[in-house]
């Protein structure tokens, strides 16, 4: 492997790691704005990350058509080019650029999983959302509590208990 495809493969490595940085921080910042219900803020997010991703895709792109050129360098197949192997092959070469690498693909592999990890916290936190609205809305539409079957010894239906309810006992 040449030097300079090692110091390319670590190039697009370093950009990956930046917009990944950039994807956390907005997950990060999605939550505050679910926690303070700041809808501007949250479409404002949304439409940040969505930007990012896309730029992850392009890099992402760019990465696996430099692989592409790679195959026909080392006669192996695109499978077998992973960033573990790529390493590995980078050992013989250069060390010190082996290890940049290696440091790279940690360090994005972190980013891949606190970003995982506070999306999932995100979707928790707006599922929980949902169940206080739903539970609110059935209060204001007097769903919370099921009318009454019973009726009077002359045969009439008696009105039912509860009805609708602005505040929740439960909160």
């Amino acid at each position: 492997m040449l030097r300079e495809d090692i110091a390319k493969i670590h190039q697009i490595i370093q950009r990956q790691i930046g917009l990944h940085r950039q994807l956390l921080d907005a997950v990060r910042a999605e939550r505050e704005a679910l926690i303070s219900a700041d809808l501007k803020r949250i479409q404002d997010i949304t439409t940040l990350k969505q930007s990012v991703l896309n730029k992850i895709q392009r890099v992402e792109t760019e990465r696996l058509q430099f692989l592409a050129e790679l195959v026909v360098t080392f006669k192996k197949p695109l499978r077998e080019l992973t960033l573990t192997n790529i390493i590995v092959i980078a050992q013989g070469e250069d060390i010190k650029a082996a290890e940049q690498l290696r440091s790279g693909y940690n360090a994005l592999n972190v980013l891949i999983q606190r970003i995982t990890e506070q999306n999932k916290d995100n979707k928790i936190l707006v599922e929980k959302s949902l169940e206080h609205v739903f539970e609110m809305k059935k209060n204001v539409l007097g769903e919370s509590v099921p009318k009454s079957e019973l009726y009077t010894p002359r045969g009439q239906k008696i009105g039912g208990i509860g009805g609708a309810r602005l505040i929740s006992k439960e909160a």
